[in-house]
């Protein structure tokens, strides 16, 4: 009778846990634009895909957040890096901020106290008090 009881509670777990989501809703992944562009495609609102490669050329959310021009412009003539573009160092950051993600690379940032601090397609502030790369 133990046994009965025990496959029947067993049988009811599967449906205590949430569904699987492919992702998050409103998180944002990388992609390349049909330009060859970078781009970002933004996941839908029930977390089942992301849509299309869009934002291209800029990061989204970027302007809205005050910091700076859409993408940046790469470092050639004056140009400061826009936020999470590659870098080597502070001083080509229009954040003059460049920070090293041991397991992405090397992006620039912002400072942040709090997730709303971070423009996607950061998900948010880490522990050192800077955007998260994505």
């Amino acid at each position: 009778m133990r046994l009965v009881a025990l496959f029947a509670v067993a049988g009811l777990a599967p449906g205590c846990f949430e569904e699987a989501r492919t992702c998050y809703p409103g998180d944002y992944l990388a992609c390349e634009c049909d330009s060859g562009e970078p781009g970002y495609a933004q996941c839908d609102p029930s977390g089942s895909a992301y849509g299309t490669c869009g934002f291209c050329g800029t990061t989204p959310g970027l302007a809205a957040a005050g910091a700076g021009g859409a993408g940046g412009g790469g470092g050639a003539g004056g140009s400061l890096l826009g936020f999470l573009e590659p870098c080597e160092e502070n001083e080509q950051c229009e954040s003059a901020l460049c920070h090293e993600y041991p397991a992405k690379g090397t992006f620039c940032t912002a400072a942040c106290d709090s997730p709303e601090d971070c423009p996607p397609p950061s998900s948010g502030c880490n522990m050192m008090g800077v955007c998260k790369a994505p």
